[in-house]
């Protein structure tokens, strides 16, 4: 089950011909060690995704090597070239992201 503000955040940046299936990978995203991907862990691959559900693959596909990158991914935007963290998504996914 996703929390709340992920299936929002879904609804809100995938075409809906994608809804579901973005949905079901989400669920199923899993870490290194096969356990289940953190509440942070799927919206950090989710906002990482824009809406691709191709990218959302490969992001959930990246937990599996290294959650950390798609930590960087999801909460890392570049600024004045160095990485600055813009959003914590240890919290809900705003309406506005």
């Amino acid at each position: 089950m996703l929390p709340d503000d992920v299936m929002r955040y879904v609804a809100r940046k995938f075409d809906a011909a994608e809804r579901d299936a973005a949905a079901a990978i989400l669920c199923a995203a899993t870490i290194e060690d096969g356990s289940a991907a953190s509440s942070r862990l799927v919206r950090c691959a989710a906002v990482a995704s824009g809406g691709s559900l191709a990218r959302l693959r490969a992001e959930t596909d990246r937990l599996k090597v290294d959650w950390r990158d798609v930590v960087v991914a999801g909460e890392y935007d570049p600024i004045d070239g160095e990485l600055s963290r813009v959003r914590d998504l240890n919290d809900p996914i705003t309406d506005e992201a």
